[in-house]
């Protein structure tokens, strides 16, 4: 989490893009289990679901894409080995994310939506600290400039809502 104002701060060219990225991750999982969490008991009524479908469709999809992107600019920091393992992981939460964007439109799908909200958040963090870890050796300064657009973007809509 940010300091007790919840401002963003600028990260200084020799942060780690993986303290930074801990930062905004913070914020993300924060957020996800906000629009998540009440949807994980099978009783859910359909309200609670939807609301969870919107913050899927809308900001969940804008923070993916935009996670997307950076981790496709850190891909030249990264052992190929662990960019493919972390290519694979973001292409299963896209697969994640659509399925459950999907069983929730419909009704009569708390138990399976509950099944899938909890398996998405898991498959989040375990994605998040991933991306965190491969960039533990990069600092901002190594970063190309479309790397540094897409961190302080990342970086400045981090602060957690609610």
């Amino acid at each position: 989490m940010y300091a007790a104002d919840m401002t963003p701060s600028t990260p200084r060219s020799d942060d780690s893009v993986e303290t930074v990225l801990h930062r905004i991750h913070d914020a993300w999982l924060a957020d996800a289990h906000r629009f998540l969490g009440p949807t994980l008991e099978p009783t859910t009524d359909q309200w609670t679901r939807w609301g969870a479908v919107r913050y899927l469709a809308d900001d969940f999809r804008e923070q993916y894409g935009w996670e997307r992107l950076l981790l496709d600019e850190l891909r030249p920091f990264v052992l190929p080995r662990a960019a493919a393992q972390l290519v694979r992981q973001a292409d299963q939460l896209s697969r994640l994310h659509l399925e459950l964007d999907r069983i929730g439109r419909r009704r009569g799908t708390a138990e399976e939506f509950a099944e899938g909200a909890r398996y998405l958040l898991e498959q989040l963090a375990l994605w998040c600290a991933e991306l965190e870890l491969a960039g533990r050796g990069i600092t901002v300064d190594m970063l190309a400039p479309e790397a540094l657009r897409i961190l302080d973007h990342l970086n400045a809509v981090a602060v957690p809502r609610g």
